[in-house]
């Protein structure tokens, strides 16, 4: 199943951005003329909008994590992160939004920005990952796409996959890994590129053959008697057990 949720970006408009806000009728309250003329122009670039039209876009999460990208003053778009049961999250943004371009001397002109122009600052955020993609319309994406977006995901699990694969041989440290190399393993495993997850994954802190210096914090061998980081003298682990 989908999760499909339309967005209501919690960015402020231009109106309430600036100090003068908006009156109870509608209008401008104690503002300049500075202010009347924002007003003014924001209000002629919304009717060319409703007359042009402008297109509903949906974005798609299959990633197993959220996603999150900070528009500043036009809100927050955020997918939450795919699971088992709800494979593939779906954002829909159905309104544009108004940024303001500073031209100097306390002069700014609107700048639409549409649900497209949002859907890709999203997409560029995450477009690496493979899982992350948006389309025209509000209704399903097609299976074609859903598929191509899937292949993209599975070959940077790979490359994340491999990463890892050289990080552990070369440091053998749990914290040169991350959470992204793990899901990675995971995901592969279940695919079946993978036949098994590595001791990386598997392996827990203790039960692997290092441990961190109780002077420098970095990570040591357990029978280390002596931190080559910090050059400190260490009590070999199984004789402080």
């Amino acid at each position: 199943m989908a999760t499909t949720v339309e967005a209501s970006l919690g960015g402020r408009d231009f109106n309430l951005v600036f100090e003068a806000g908006i009156g109870a009728n509608g209008g401008l309250r104690n503002g300049g003329v500075s202010d009347r003329l924002r007003d003014r122009l924001v209000r002629e670039e919304h009717a060319k909008l409703h007359r042009q039209g402008w297109s509903r876009v949906t974005i798609v999460n299959l990633q197993p994590f959220a996603v999150t990208v900070n528009l500043g003053e036009l809100g927050v778009v955020a997918l939450p992160p795919a699971s088992e049961n709800e494979p593939l999250q779906k954002l829909v943004i159905k309104d544009y939004r108004f940024s303001m371009r500073d031209l100097g001397d306390g002069n700014f002109t609107p700048v639409s920005i549409l649900p497209s122009e949002i859907a890709k600052e999203v997409v560029r955020e995450y477009g690496e990952t493979g899982g992350v993609f948006w389309y025209e319309g509000d209704g399903d994406p097609k299976a074609a796409d859903v598929a191509a977006a899937r292949e993209r995901q599975m070959e940077w699990y790979r490359k994340l996959y491999q990463q890892g694969v050289d990080s552990w041989s070369r440091y053998h440290q749990h914290k040169m890994l991350t959470d992204r190399q793990r899901d990675a393993a995971r995901a592969l495993v279940r695919s079946g590129d993978v036949a098994e997850l590595p001791e990386w994954v598997t392996m827990t802190r203790a039960q692997s053959d290092r441990r961190p210096c109780p002077m420098c914090g970095e990570d040591i061998k357990i029978v280390a008697k002596v931190c080559r980081f910090c050059r400190s003298t260490v009590e070999p682990f199984e004789a402080a057990a």
